[in-house]
C-alpha cells in the first residue's frame, strides 16, 4: 500500500513556530484543535495499478496506463458495468495467513488522498462549513485523518502494517495539533472511525491521551458490532453498484480486515440470537460457528485471534468523551432464514438503533459511567439515521453544540458530569 505523504503534513505543522499562523487571532487562540475521524464509507481512496497487475476483465487492462485514478467512491464503474469486476477485484485484500497480515491484490497500490485536510472527507461539507464559521481553519485548527477503511489493526503480537502505520500518523497528527497555542485536541469520530479512535487511545499510554487529547466526541459508535454485519459476510457488499454478481460481492465483503470488526461481539450481543434458520440459531457467543456454516472458514482464525480480543473488554478510555447517538430508527436486529439456510433471502426482525447500528452497540458506551473518573455525557437524538448528523438540521447543531462545549474548561465538566452519565433525549 502506498500512502499520501502523512508525515509531510505533521512536520509542515511542528514547522509553523507557536503565534506565525494566519489564523493566529483573538478567536483562534481560544479554540481547541480538532481532528475529524470519518466513517467507513465518508474516505476516499485511490489506486495504481503496476506491471504485476493481472486483469481479471479485459476491460480492466487499460487501467495500469493511467497513474491515480480514484478507486472510492467509483463513478466509473456506477456508470459502465464492465468496470464493475475491475472495481471488485481491486477492491478486494489477500489475508497472508502465512505472514498473519493483509494486504493489497497483487499489482494494486492505494493511498487516502489529502491527509490532515477536511478536504479529504466525503458527506462533511455542511459540518467542515459550520465548524469554519465557527472560526476554525482546515490545516491549522482543523484537521482529517482519512484512513483506508479496507484495514484494521490487530491486537499486540499480531502484525498489522498498513493499521499500524495510519495509528503513527494519526497518533503523530493529534501531537502536532496541540501546537496550536498549546491547547490539546478534541477528535470528532463517526462510525467505524469511532472505533479506531477508541483502540488508538487504548495502544497510548494514558499520560500520552491526558496530554494531547481533550475530549472525544463520538458518533454513532458500533464498539459492539452490529447485526448487520453478520448479514454482510453471508450475502456480500455490492457498494451500490449494479448488477454485481454474487462472487464478487463475497469477496469484497470477506476479504476486507475490516468487514470482521463489524460482527457483533459477545460482551455487548450476549446470547442474543441474530441469525436462525431451521437448523440453528447463531449469536455473538457462537460467531465461528456462523462463519463455517456460510462457508467462510478462513475467516475463523483471523476472527480468533485478531478481531476478538481487541473487544473482549470495553475499558473506559479515561478522557471525556461525548457519545452522541440516534435511536428509534428501525434497525435490523434478527435474519430468519427460510428453506435456503443463510445463502438465501431472510425475515429481517427490528428492533431500536439508529437504522444500521444497533441500540445495544450504541450504548455500550454507557457502562463508562460507572468507573471513577472517567466523564462521560450521552446524548440520544430521536429519529436520526446513522449518517444523519451531517444532513438533518436539528442533529447537525447537536453535533456542533457538543463540539463546542467539549472546548470549555475541563473543570467545569467535571463539575457537570464526573462519575455519572448526563444524557439528552429530544
Amino acid at each position: 500500500m502506498v500512502l499520501a505523504p502523512a508525515l509531510l503534513v505533521v512536520a509542515a505543522l511542528l514547522a509553523q513556530p507557536l503565534g506565525s499562523r494566519s489564523g493566529d487571532d483573538a478567536g483562534a487562540a481560544n479554540l481547541h484543535p480538532v481532528v475529524l475521524l470519518p466513517g467507513y464509507g465518508s474516505n476516499q481512496l485511490e489506486a495504481m495499478l503496476t506491471a504485476a497487475y493481472e486483469p481479471p476483465a479485459p476491460a480492466c487492462a487499460g487501467s495500469a496506463d493511467q497513474g491515480w485514478f480514484p478507486l472510492w467512491p467509483n463513478h466509473t464503474a456506477m456508470r459502465d458495468a464492465s468496470q464493475v469486476p475491475c472495481f471488485a477485484d481491486q477492491m478486494s485484500l489477500v489475508y497472508d495467513a502465512g505472514a498473519d497480515d493483509y494486504r493489497n491484490a497483487d499489482g494494486v497500490a492505494t493511498r487516502t488522498p489529502f491527509f490532515g485536510s477536511a478536504r479529504a472527507l466525503i458527506g462533511w461539507d455542511r459540518l467542515v462549513q459550520q465548524l469554519e464559521g465557527m472560526g476554525y481553519r482546515d490545516g491549522e485548527t482543523l484537521h482529517a485523518a482519512p484512513y483506508d477503511f479496507r484495514y484494521a489493526v490487530a491486537p499486540p503480537g499480531h502484525p498489522s502494517a498498513v493499521g499500524d502505520r495510519y495509528f503513527r500518523d494519526l497518533g503523530r497528527l493529534i501531537q502536532a495539533s496541540r501546537l496550536n497555542h498549546g491547547r490539546p485536541a478534541i477528535v470528532v469520530a463517526h462510525s467505524f472511525g469511532c472505533a479506531l479512535t477508541y483502540q488508538l487511545l487504548l495502544s497510548r499510554p494514558l499520560p500520552w491521551r491526558r496530554r494531547y487529547v481533550k475530549h472525544v466526541v463520538l458518533l454513532g459508535p458500533a464498539l459492539g458490532g452490529f447485526a448487520q454485519g453478520m448479514r454482510l459476510l453471508s450475502a456480500g457488499m455490492d457498494y451500490g453498484l449494479p448488477n454485481v454478481p454474487r462472487p464478487a460481492m463475497l469477496r469484497m465483503a470477506r476479504t476486507q480486515q475490516s468487514a470482521l470488526w463489524r460482527l457483533p461481539t459477545p460482551l455487548v450481543f450476549g446470547d442474543r440470537p441474530l441469525a436462525v434458520t431451521s437448523a440453528a440459531a447463531y449469536s455473538a457467543r457462537n460467531v465461528s460457528a456462523f462463519l463455517e456454516a456460510i462457508g467462510f472458514q478462513e475467516g475463523v482464525r483471523p476472527y480468533l485471534t485478531r478481531v476478538l480480543p481487541m473487544w473482549e473488554a470495553l475499558p473506559p478510555p479515561m478522557v471525556p468523551v461525548t457519545s452522541v447517538v440516534g435511536f428509534g430508527v428501525s434497525t435490523p436486529e434478527t435474519y430468519v432464514f427460510g428453506a435456503d439456510g443463510l445463502e438465501g433471502e431472510a425475515e429481517v426482525l427490528y428492533g431500536d438503533g439508529d437504522g444500521e447500528i444497533n441500540m445495544v452497540s450504541l450504548a455500550a458506551v454507557e457502562r463508562w459511567s460507572e468507573v471513577e473518573g472517567q466523564v462521560l455525557k450521552v446524548v440520544r437524538l430521536r429519529g436520526v439515521h446513522h449518517d444523519g448528523f451531517f444532513s438533518i438540521d436539528f442533529a447537525l447543531n447537536s453535533t456542533l453544540a457538543e463540539i463546542s462545549e467539549a472546548g470549555e474548561s475541563v473543570i467545569e465538566q467535571i463539575g457537570i458530569v464526573s462519575c455519572q452519565q448526563k444524557r439528552s433525549d429530544y
